[in-house]
Protein backbone atom coordinates (compact mmCIF):
# COMPACT_ATOMS: atom_id res chain seq x y z
CA UNK A 1 0.00 0.00 0.00
CA UNK A 2 1.49 3.36 -1.05
CA UNK A 3 2.07 6.21 1.40
CA UNK A 4 -0.54 8.36 -0.33
CA UNK A 5 -3.15 5.60 -0.10
CA UNK A 6 -2.43 5.13 3.61
CA UNK A 7 -2.77 8.86 4.27
CA UNK A 8 -6.02 9.03 2.31
CA UNK A 9 -7.28 6.03 4.25
CA UNK A 10 -6.38 7.80 7.50
CA UNK A 11 -8.24 10.93 6.43
CA UNK A 12 -11.31 8.93 5.41
CA UNK A 13 -11.41 6.97 8.65
CA UNK A 14 -10.99 10.08 10.75
CA UNK A 15 -13.67 11.97 8.84
CA UNK A 16 -16.05 9.05 9.31
CA UNK A 17 -15.33 9.03 13.03
CA UNK A 18 -15.71 12.80 13.35
CA UNK A 19 -18.99 12.85 11.45
CA UNK A 20 -20.69 9.75 12.78
CA UNK A 21 -18.62 8.13 15.54
CA UNK A 22 -18.62 5.11 13.24
CA UNK A 23 -15.76 3.40 15.04
CA UNK A 24 -16.09 5.03 18.44
CA UNK A 25 -12.82 5.59 20.32
CA UNK A 26 -9.95 3.54 21.65
CA UNK A 27 -9.09 3.62 25.35
CA UNK A 28 -5.73 5.17 26.20
CA UNK A 29 -5.27 2.71 29.11
CA UNK A 30 -7.25 -0.17 30.58
CA UNK A 31 -10.04 0.69 33.00
CA UNK A 32 -9.77 -2.55 34.99
CA UNK A 33 -7.19 -3.85 37.45
CA UNK A 34 -5.36 -6.27 35.15
CA UNK A 35 -2.64 -6.72 37.77
CA UNK A 36 -5.36 -7.84 40.19
CA UNK A 37 -6.53 -10.81 38.11
CA UNK A 38 -3.77 -11.76 35.69
CA UNK A 39 -2.07 -14.24 38.03
CA UNK A 40 -5.25 -16.35 38.12
CA UNK A 41 -4.30 -17.36 34.56
CA UNK A 42 -1.39 -19.50 33.35
CA UNK A 43 0.01 -17.34 30.55
CA UNK A 44 3.67 -18.31 30.19
CA UNK A 45 4.20 -19.79 26.72
CA UNK A 46 0.41 -20.07 26.36
CA UNK A 47 -2.06 -18.62 23.86
CA UNK A 48 -4.52 -15.79 24.50
CA UNK A 49 -7.54 -14.33 22.72
CA UNK A 50 -8.48 -10.97 24.20
CA UNK A 51 -10.50 -7.85 23.67
CA UNK A 52 -9.19 -4.46 24.77
CA UNK A 53 -8.48 -1.47 22.53
CA UNK A 54 -5.91 0.09 24.89
CA UNK A 55 -3.50 -2.78 24.31
CA UNK A 56 -2.85 -3.15 28.03
CA UNK A 57 -4.28 -6.67 28.09
CA UNK A 58 -1.74 -7.86 25.52
CA UNK A 59 1.20 -5.89 26.97
CA UNK A 60 0.57 -7.29 30.45
CA UNK A 61 0.10 -10.81 29.06
CA UNK A 62 3.36 -10.55 27.15
CA UNK A 63 5.07 -9.28 30.30
CA UNK A 64 3.85 -12.50 31.97
CA UNK A 65 5.35 -14.67 29.26
CA UNK A 66 2.45 -15.14 26.82
CA UNK A 67 3.81 -15.35 23.27
CA UNK A 68 0.77 -16.25 21.13
CA UNK A 69 -1.71 -13.39 21.38
CA UNK A 70 -4.75 -12.48 19.27
CA UNK A 71 -6.56 -9.21 19.85
CA UNK A 72 -10.11 -8.84 18.56
CA UNK A 73 -11.70 -5.41 18.40
CA UNK A 74 -14.50 -3.84 16.40
CA UNK A 75 -12.50 -0.60 16.17
CA UNK A 76 -9.86 -0.57 13.37
CA UNK A 77 -8.02 2.26 15.17
CA UNK A 78 -7.11 -0.18 17.95
CA UNK A 79 -4.39 -1.87 15.87
CA UNK A 80 -2.73 1.47 15.10
CA UNK A 81 -2.89 2.70 18.67
CA UNK A 82 -1.52 -0.53 20.15
CA UNK A 83 1.37 -0.54 17.70
CA UNK A 84 2.08 3.07 18.73
CA UNK A 85 2.16 1.94 22.36
CA UNK A 86 4.49 -0.97 21.62
CA UNK A 87 6.84 1.35 19.76
CA UNK A 88 6.67 3.71 22.72
CA UNK A 89 7.79 1.01 25.15
CA UNK A 90 10.67 0.01 22.87
CA UNK A 91 11.90 3.51 22.01
CA UNK A 92 11.05 5.82 24.92
CA UNK A 93 12.28 6.00 28.46
CA UNK A 94 9.89 5.27 31.31
CA UNK A 95 9.41 9.00 31.91
CA UNK A 96 9.00 9.80 28.21
CA UNK A 97 6.41 7.05 27.79
CA UNK A 98 4.33 8.57 30.57
CA UNK A 99 4.73 12.05 29.11
CA UNK A 100 3.58 10.89 25.67
CA UNK A 101 0.62 8.73 26.72
CA UNK A 102 -0.56 9.90 30.17
CA UNK A 103 -3.00 12.77 30.56
CA UNK A 104 -2.70 13.15 34.34
CA UNK A 105 1.07 12.98 34.71
CA UNK A 106 1.17 16.62 35.79
CA UNK A 107 -1.21 19.57 36.07
CA UNK A 108 -0.48 20.41 32.44
CA UNK A 109 1.32 17.75 30.44
CA UNK A 110 2.26 19.53 27.21
CA UNK A 111 4.27 16.58 25.87
CA UNK A 112 1.29 14.31 25.32
CA UNK A 113 1.10 13.14 21.70
CA UNK A 114 3.68 15.73 20.62
CA UNK A 115 5.87 15.46 17.54
CA UNK A 116 9.22 15.61 19.31
CA UNK A 117 8.54 12.45 21.29
CA UNK A 118 6.88 10.85 18.27
CA UNK A 119 10.11 11.34 16.33
CA UNK A 120 11.88 9.20 18.94
CA UNK A 121 9.55 6.24 18.35
CA UNK A 122 8.45 6.69 14.73
CA UNK A 123 11.17 4.58 13.07
CA UNK A 124 10.40 1.71 15.42
CA UNK A 125 6.70 2.12 14.65
CA UNK A 126 7.48 2.07 10.94
CA UNK A 127 9.32 -1.25 11.35
CA UNK A 128 6.49 -2.73 13.42
CA UNK A 129 3.65 -1.73 11.12
CA UNK A 130 3.82 0.53 8.07
CA UNK A 131 0.15 1.53 8.16
CA UNK A 132 0.31 2.50 11.83
CA UNK A 133 3.36 4.68 11.18
CA UNK A 134 1.76 6.69 8.38
CA UNK A 135 -1.55 6.89 10.18
CA UNK A 136 -0.01 8.58 13.22
CA UNK A 137 2.41 10.59 11.09
CA UNK A 138 -0.65 12.15 9.49
CA UNK A 139 -2.56 12.48 12.77
CA UNK A 140 0.20 14.14 14.78
CA UNK A 141 1.17 16.51 11.98
CA UNK A 142 -2.39 17.71 11.44
CA UNK A 143 -4.20 17.67 14.80
CA UNK A 144 -3.64 19.00 18.29
CA UNK A 145 -3.68 16.74 21.34
CA UNK A 146 -7.15 18.01 22.26
CA UNK A 147 -8.48 17.23 18.81
CA UNK A 148 -6.88 13.78 18.76
CA UNK A 149 -8.50 12.86 22.06
CA UNK A 150 -11.80 14.32 20.90
CA UNK A 151 -12.02 12.21 17.75
CA UNK A 152 -9.91 9.13 18.39
CA UNK A 153 -9.20 8.40 22.06
CA UNK A 154 -11.47 8.06 25.07
CA UNK A 155 -9.96 10.70 27.35
CA UNK A 156 -11.58 9.55 30.59
CA UNK A 157 -8.18 8.49 31.92
CA UNK A 158 -7.49 7.38 35.50
CA UNK A 159 -4.90 8.96 37.76
CA UNK A 160 -1.30 8.04 36.99
CA UNK A 161 -1.13 6.14 40.29
CA UNK A 162 -4.00 3.92 39.14
CA UNK A 163 -2.52 3.36 35.69
CA UNK A 164 0.78 2.23 37.20
CA UNK A 165 -0.84 -0.03 39.79
CA UNK A 166 -3.16 -1.88 37.41
CA UNK A 167 -0.47 -2.52 34.77
CA UNK A 168 2.47 -4.81 35.61
CA UNK A 169 4.62 -3.32 32.87
CA UNK A 170 4.14 0.25 34.14
CA UNK A 171 4.42 -0.43 37.87
CA UNK A 172 7.94 1.00 38.04
CA UNK A 173 10.93 1.72 35.80
CA UNK A 174 12.41 -1.74 36.38
CA UNK A 175 9.21 -3.44 35.17
CA UNK A 176 9.00 -1.14 32.14
CA UNK A 177 12.59 -1.88 31.14
CA UNK A 178 12.03 -5.60 31.61
CA UNK A 179 9.23 -5.49 29.05
CA UNK A 180 11.31 -3.25 26.77
CA UNK A 181 14.05 -5.91 26.53
CA UNK A 182 11.66 -8.53 25.16
CA UNK A 183 9.39 -6.52 22.86
CA UNK A 184 11.56 -6.36 19.73
CA UNK A 185 10.29 -9.76 18.64
CA UNK A 186 6.70 -9.11 19.67
CA UNK A 187 3.90 -9.85 17.23
CA UNK A 188 0.18 -10.08 17.83
CA UNK A 189 -2.66 -11.10 15.57
CA UNK A 190 -5.36 -8.47 15.07
CA UNK A 191 -8.94 -9.31 14.16
CA UNK A 192 -11.10 -6.31 13.28
CA UNK A 193 -14.50 -7.67 14.17
CA UNK A 194 -17.10 -8.04 16.90
CA UNK A 195 -16.28 -11.04 19.08
CA UNK A 196 -19.96 -12.02 18.90
CA UNK A 197 -19.39 -12.67 15.19
CA UNK A 198 -16.05 -14.49 15.62
CA UNK A 199 -16.27 -17.69 13.55
CA UNK A 200 -12.73 -19.03 13.79
CA UNK A 201 -12.03 -22.48 15.22
CA UNK A 202 -8.60 -21.44 16.50
CA UNK A 203 -7.96 -22.77 20.00
CA UNK A 204 -6.64 -20.72 22.92
CA UNK A 205 -5.47 -21.50 26.43
CA UNK A 206 -6.99 -18.28 27.78
CA UNK A 207 -9.68 -15.83 26.68
CA UNK A 208 -10.22 -12.36 28.22
CA UNK A 209 -13.62 -10.73 27.72
CA UNK A 210 -12.78 -7.76 29.93
CA UNK A 211 -15.92 -5.80 30.83
CA UNK A 212 -18.03 -6.71 27.79
CA UNK A 213 -20.40 -8.36 30.25
CA UNK A 214 -21.68 -4.90 31.22
CA UNK A 215 -22.94 -4.17 27.70
CA UNK A 216 -24.26 -7.64 26.79
CA UNK A 217 -27.54 -9.11 27.90
CA UNK A 218 -27.03 -12.18 30.10
CA UNK A 219 -28.51 -14.58 27.54
CA UNK A 220 -26.30 -13.03 24.86
CA UNK A 221 -23.24 -13.48 27.08
CA UNK A 222 -24.20 -17.09 27.77
CA UNK A 223 -24.48 -17.86 24.05
CA UNK A 224 -21.05 -16.32 23.47
CA UNK A 225 -19.53 -18.36 26.31
CA UNK A 226 -21.01 -21.58 24.94
CA UNK A 227 -19.55 -20.89 21.50
CA UNK A 228 -16.12 -19.90 22.82
CA UNK A 229 -16.02 -22.94 25.12
CA UNK A 230 -16.97 -25.35 22.38
CA UNK A 231 -15.03 -23.85 19.47
CA UNK A 232 -12.10 -21.87 20.84
CA UNK A 233 -11.01 -22.97 24.31
CA UNK A 234 -8.37 -25.62 24.90
CA UNK A 235 -8.83 -28.32 27.54
CA UNK A 236 -8.29 -26.83 31.02
CA UNK A 237 -8.35 -23.37 29.42
CA UNK A 238 -9.87 -20.37 31.18
CA UNK A 239 -12.17 -17.50 30.20
CA UNK A 240 -12.29 -14.21 32.05
CA UNK A 241 -16.03 -13.86 31.51
CA UNK A 242 -16.72 -10.76 33.59
CA UNK A 243 -14.99 -7.81 35.20
CA UNK A 244 -17.28 -5.79 37.47
CA UNK A 245 -16.37 -2.52 39.15
CA UNK A 246 -17.19 -1.53 42.73
CA UNK A 247 -19.55 -4.45 43.06
CA UNK A 248 -21.15 -3.54 46.41
CA UNK A 249 -21.97 0.03 45.44
CA UNK A 250 -23.36 -0.87 42.04
CA UNK A 251 -25.40 -3.79 43.31
CA UNK A 252 -27.13 -1.46 45.77
CA UNK A 253 -27.42 1.74 43.79
CA UNK A 254 -27.73 1.20 40.04
CA UNK A 255 -30.77 0.23 38.04
CA UNK A 256 -30.21 -3.51 37.71
CA UNK A 257 -32.32 -3.60 34.56
CA UNK A 258 -29.81 -1.23 32.99
CA UNK A 259 -26.76 -3.45 33.66
CA UNK A 260 -28.28 -6.90 34.28
CA UNK A 261 -25.07 -8.68 35.25
CA UNK A 262 -24.87 -6.69 38.51
CA UNK A 263 -27.98 -8.52 39.68
CA UNK A 264 -26.01 -11.36 41.24
CA UNK A 265 -28.99 -13.57 41.95
CA UNK A 266 -30.05 -13.58 38.30
CA UNK A 267 -26.47 -13.78 37.04
CA UNK A 268 -25.67 -16.86 39.13
CA UNK A 269 -28.76 -18.55 37.73
CA UNK A 270 -28.16 -17.77 34.06
CA UNK A 271 -24.40 -18.39 34.16
CA UNK A 272 -24.34 -21.19 36.74
CA UNK A 273 -22.43 -23.51 34.40
CA UNK A 274 -19.75 -20.92 33.68
CA UNK A 275 -18.86 -19.20 36.97
CA UNK A 276 -16.39 -21.81 38.19
CA UNK A 277 -14.15 -19.26 39.96
CA UNK A 278 -14.75 -15.77 41.27
CA UNK A 279 -12.46 -13.35 43.10
CA UNK A 280 -12.81 -9.99 44.74
CA UNK A 281 -9.76 -7.89 43.92
CA UNK A 282 -8.48 -4.42 44.75
CA UNK A 283 -10.66 -2.08 42.73
CA UNK A 284 -9.91 0.99 40.67
CA UNK A 285 -11.71 3.09 43.29
CA UNK A 286 -9.70 1.40 46.07
CA UNK A 287 -6.41 2.27 44.38
CA UNK A 288 -7.40 5.85 43.64
CA UNK A 289 -8.48 6.56 47.22
CA UNK A 290 -6.03 4.36 49.17
CA UNK A 291 -8.64 1.87 50.31
CA UNK A 292 -8.47 -1.91 50.39
CA UNK A 293 -12.06 -3.03 50.17
CA UNK A 294 -11.42 -5.55 47.36
CA UNK A 295 -14.35 -3.92 45.64
CA UNK A 296 -13.99 -5.20 42.07
CA UNK A 297 -15.10 -8.69 41.05
CA UNK A 298 -13.82 -11.06 38.38
CA UNK A 299 -15.67 -14.17 37.26
CA UNK A 300 -13.81 -16.97 35.52
CA UNK A 301 -14.77 -20.15 33.69
CA UNK A 302 -12.35 -23.09 33.64
CA UNK A 303 -13.01 -25.86 31.14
Amino acid sequence: MSNDVILEKAKEMLNNNINSNLYYKVYSFATENINGYIDYFDLKNKSLLTVGSSGDQILNAYYKGCRDITLIDVNPFAKYYINLKIAGVISLTYQEFQEFFCKNLSEKNNKRYNLNLFKKLCLTLKEIDYDSYYFFLYILNNYSCDTITNILINDDQDKIKVIKTINNYLYDEKSFNLLKKTLNDFNFNFKNEDIRNYKSNNKYDNIFLSNLCTIFELDELKKLLIRLKDNNLNKEGKILLAYLWNINYFSEEINLDWIPIYNMATTRGVLKDFITEHYNIQGIYDIAFNENKQSDLVMIYKK
